[in-house]
């Protein structure tokens, strides 16, 4: 047999460009990432920005989440928490209303948590007891940086904001209390904003 004689096969070779195509498919399922990405620039952006209450929020949307029992529930519950924290700015730059947004906010979690214990049905305190729990936990971590001066309160608030990311991650690997899109969300903001604050604490930025 002759070299002539031996028929040459086509090998199929993986291909080494980029599909961009599959690219912008990949980037757009990241989408709750890239819109925490902008919001935590955006919050870092404006100085008057009350980060306990954000932390406090956070929480609060997981509890209600958690007692309404409907994941999809976290979404509508996080816009009530954002504008819930842009009224008690308004009621202070506006009008002069002495209001702290974050303690309002614990007392509205403290009741949920309450109510939530009360009436949940057996089948859904599983859910409803640990959210109520770091209701309280996060609740008291924000409470705590507000009776503080600036730098040690940038540093609790800091640390419970990464504590809070922790709370999402394990959320988001569960698929469980809230929809998975928002505790990805919520983990890539806390962390955003936790390191953030943390390092202008630090710094002396916010005193």
């Amino acid at each position: 047999m002759t070299s002539s004689d031996i028929t040459t096969v086509p090998v199929d070779r993986p291909a080494t460009g980029i599909d961009p195509k599959a690219l912008l498919r990949g980037v757009l399922r990241r989408w709750p990432s890239l819109v925490a990405v902008a919001l935590a620039a955006f919050v870092l952006a404006d100085g008057g920005t009350d980060f306990p209450a954000i932390l406090t929020g956070a929480a609060l949307v997981y509890l209600g989440a958690a007692v309404l029992g409907r994941r999809s529930a976290a979404w509508p519950l996080f816009l009530g928490a954002v504008a819930l924290i842009g009224v008690g700015k308004v009621a202070v730059v506006a009008f002069g209303v002495p209001v702290e947004i974050t303690v309002v906010m614990v007392a509205l979690g403290a009741a949920g948590a309450v109510y939530g214990l009360a009436r949940t049905p057996a089948g859904r305190a599983m859910l409803v007891g640990p959210s109520a729990v770091a209701m309280l936990g996060f609740g008291a971590v924000a409470v705590a940086a507000v009776t503080v001066t600036p730098v040690p309160a940038g540093v609790i608030v800091g640390l419970g904001l990464l504590g809070h990311a922790a709370w999402d991650y394990v959320h988001f690997r569960r698929n469980t209390v809230v929809a998975r899109s928002l505790a990805e969300f919520c983990g890539v903001l806390d962390t955003l904003l936790g390191v953030a604050v943390i390092v202008l604490a630090v710094s002396g930025a916010l005193s």
